[in-house]
């Protein structure tokens, strides 16, 4: 981890927006967030991220030390998905691959193209599956992959 973030999936039968918009009415109340952001990932569809509704609960700046809240409104199916990913890079972690990961991140979380043009699990899928050591190496495998999606 290289900031304070923690992500949360709610498995849910039905997705509502309803329900989702009243949580967010409830996190507002219990957080007192500066910042809260909504998607509906099940019309945007946006490649690489979760299908279901999302609220981004920023409690101040995390680049600055404070806490980011991911909060996933999924069905069943896809939270298996997401819980499924999570697991299979635990288990995959070495304490080299570990460090390597830790590293990049660190060099990485201040850049403002971090969360923008790649995210962590780019970083992960460098690491775990094209052997990628060093942020130089990262940083050349981005610039291949964003040339060739």
């Amino acid at each position: 981890m290289t900031w304070r973030d923690l992500d949360i999936y709610l498995e849910v039968e039905t997705i509502s927006e309803s329900a989702h918009f009243s949580l967010g009415e409830k996190i507002n109340a219990a957080l007192h967030p500066v910042k809260m952001s909504f998607r509906n990932e099940l019309l945007g569809k946006t490649k690489g991220l979760p299908s279901g509704l999302y609220w981004g609960v920023y409690l101040g700046n995390e680049r600055a030390g404070a806490w980011k809240i991911d909060i996933w409104m999924v069905n069943t199916e896809e939270c298996r998905r997401l819980l499924k990913y999570c697991s299979d890079i635990k288990r995959r972690l070495t304490k080299d691959y570990r460090r390597i990961i830790l590293e990049i991140k660190s060099q990485c979380w201040q850049d403002p193209n971090y969360r923008k043009t790649y995210t962590s699990s780019d970083i992960y899928d460098a690491v775990l599956e094209h052997n990628v050591c060093s942020l130089s190496d990262f940083e050349t495998y981005i610039k291949s992959k964003n040339e060739n999606p």
